[in-house]
């Protein structure tokens, strides 16, 4: 290589160094920057991080708070409640069961409702459920099933309802359903009776007048029922219900009234034709 062209080569390699020692000093020159710069950053960081984390908080707290003075505000208490499936019962008489009133507060009630529904039953065996629904935000709907009530029957000197769940309930009330007479040593055959009735539909169970109990040495569950359409059925109390659900197709078979026998099979006769 001549002279000539070694000097323009030793010119970029000066050129280069000279970049690189630039270069890493500028590294150099950041790696050494001030403790105190450093410092600033991190409190800055921290800073930021602290805002986000105070702002979080004040929104938990704040809904926290909102939902406490709803909660003891005026606001939250009941001023409506609609009430459905009661046929028998009153709206007062189920208010009264289930403790919800007007001016009750309202997540007391839906909140509850178990513990609403166990103590209404108590209070009032014709309900059989219940459940409340919000309707608002002070408004509740209140939907209930009921126990049927069949009729009355007297247990020693008490006179008590008979249910389709087969429960007893005194009254007072004038009786219009069935009569149920015989059963004033017999509570529990009265309970099961009520339980048998209450697999019947209601067309059938409300056309029995009234059922005497007469129990015989051949017969001992043995009951008479006084039908309104003029019949008389002869059964048994234990299984009363499963049979007299037929009783609407053996009618369509009977010429005219008679005498209906469901404790052994299923047959009918005339008043007078056969002496049983």
């Amino acid at each position: 290589m001549t002279r000539d062209n070694f000097i323009p080569e030793h010119r970029r390699y000066s050129q280069r160094l000279a970049r690189l020692e630039e270069q890493n000093n500028s590294a150099q020159a950041r790696e050494h920057q001030p403790i105190s710069n450093k410092v600033v950053g991190i409190k800055k960081q921290r800073r930021n991080s602290s805002k986000k984390r105070i702002s979080v908080l004040a929104w938990i707290f704040g809904i926290i708070l909102l939902i406490m003075i709803y909660i003891i505000s005026p606001l939250s208490k009941i001023t409506d409640i609609t009430i459905s499936g009661n046929n028998e019962l009153s709206n007062e008489r189920v208010e009264k069961a289930t403790t919800i009133w007007r001016g009750r507060l309202i997540w007391t009630a839906f909140l509850a409702q178990r513990h609403l529904e166990r103590e209404a039953k108590i209070r009032d065996p014709q309900i059989r459920s219940l459940r409340v629904n919000l309707r608002g935000p002070q408004s509740v709907h209140v939907a209930i099933t009921e126990n049927h009530l069949l009729g009355e029957g007297r247990i020693g000197k008490q006179k008590y309802a008979v249910l389709t769940n087969g429960q007893l309930q005194l009254t007072t009330a004038q009786n219009t359903n069935i009569d149920f007479k015989g059963f004033e040593k017999d509570r529990e055959q009265l309970k099961i009776l009520g339980q048998q009735l209450g697999k019947l539909k209601p067309v059938i169970y409300h056309g029995i007048s009234s059922i005497e109990y007469q129990p015989t040495k051949e017969s001992p569950h043995q009951i008479i029922l006084y039908m309104k359409d003029g019949n008389t059925v002869k059964a048994n109390l234990t299984n009363v219900g499963d049979k007299l659900k037929y009783y609407p197709s053996i009618l369509t078979k009977m010429k005219g009234q008679g005498v209906v026998d469901l404790r052994v099979g299923a047959y009918s006769y005339d008043y007078g034709s056969k002496d049983k």
